[in-house]
């Protein structure tokens, strides 16, 4: 699926991308080097825990679904640890039962109720540009400095990125760099399983731009089942609804050409949020409409309604509904 030479030329570019000035940005990389060991001397290890619990109680209406009521659970431990104050030591434990749920929604886990650790990876800086990343368990979005969207899609049906991020949950490095004026470059190498070969491997690598009110990104996802593209950006206008697009293509082996798109808006209000989308949200191009609202009770207690309606190869479309309770301790 990959061309050795492409792959070649691939990984050619992006070393070039990653390659540190020497020369015109040398003693200003210094003196910031010497001001970081400063302060990782004076600092001393420190470990946060934060968990969040989920309870979901929806319904799903559809040609061969019932519309009896469905109860899950999502229980997420993070774990922060940083060793010098410019590092990162993530591990998130996570439990769920929500695996015969016909809802199929982000928030939920289908992990078992049996806590695993679904990610370990730790990020450390290089200078004041340049990030690491290395892990054991990773999504494709880990490591990647750009910002695709700002609507929430970790929430409902709908995933921008569906494609371009996907390399599954194993272990992975990459290097990334921000810059001050808003550019950012990622290269990732991941794989979906321990053992990596060329039947597992990931070459992931993203170019965008982040501005205080818009920016997107450009993502590569190459490896032996397929290849993909994807283009994004969002626009988060003043007092108005923030504006997202992200469209994906997918060539796999079989010579097929998968597309995947979204369009969403996300507004942020004094006690809530609030968010609609449309897009296609399997490999079949279906179609799906999502809407929810995130709503604040407490700092702790969060109330997340979410109904959608999604097309499938029968007559009718499913409708769904959910009324997610998110405890954060």
């Amino acid at each position: 699926m990959i061309d050795n030479k492409i792959l070649s030329i691939y990984l050619f570019f992006f070393l070039q991308i990653f390659t540190l000035n020497a020369h015109g940005e040398s003693r200003k990389v210094d003196e910031i080097i010497n001001s970081k060991d400063k302060i990782e001397k004076n600092y001393f290890p420190t470990t946060s825990i934060k968990g969040n619990l989920f309870f979901t109680l929806g319904a799903l209406k559809g040609s061969n679904t019932s519309e009896s009521l469905h109860f899950t659970y999502k229980n997420k431990i993070k774990l922060n640890t940083s060793f010098k104050g410019t590092d990162n030591l993530l591990t998130i434990i996570e439990s769920g039962n929500a695996s015969e749920s016909p809802l199929k929604l982000d928030l939920q886990s289908q992990k078992g109720d049996n806590l695993k650790i679904t990610t370990l990876l730790y990020r450390f800086k290089l200078d004041y540009q340049y990030e690491a990343i290395i892990g054991a368990r990773m999504f494709g979005y880990h490591g990647l400095a750009g910002k695709s969207t700002s609507y929430n899609e970790r929430i409902a049906i709908l995933d921008g990125t569906n494609y371009t991020t996907s390399s599954g949950n194993g272990p992975g490095i990459g290097i990334s760099i921000r810059k001050k004026n808003g550019f950012n470059k990622s290269f990732k190498i991941a794989s979906n399983s321990s053992q990596i070969d060329n039947q597992t491997i990931h070459f992931i690598s993203q170019v965008g731009l982040t501005k205080k009110d818009f920016g997107g990104t450009i993502t590569a996802n190459l490896n032996n089942n397929f290849n993909a593209y994807g283009l994004a950006t969002f626009y988060e206008p003043k007092n108005f609804p923030s504006i997202n697009v992200s469209i994906e293509y997918k060539d796999d082996d079989s010579s097929k050409t998968t597309k995947n798109w979204i369009i969403a808006l996300q507004q942020n209000l004094k006690n809530k949020k609030v968010g609609i989308a449309v897009g296609t949200y399997n490999a079949d191009k279906k179609i799906g409409y999502e809407g929810w609202s995130e709503i604040n009770i407490s700092d702790r207690l969060k109330i997340i309604p979410v109904i959608f309606l999604r097309e499938n190869n029968q007559e009718n479309p499913e409708l769904g509904f959910s009324i997610n309770t998110k405890f954060s301790y």
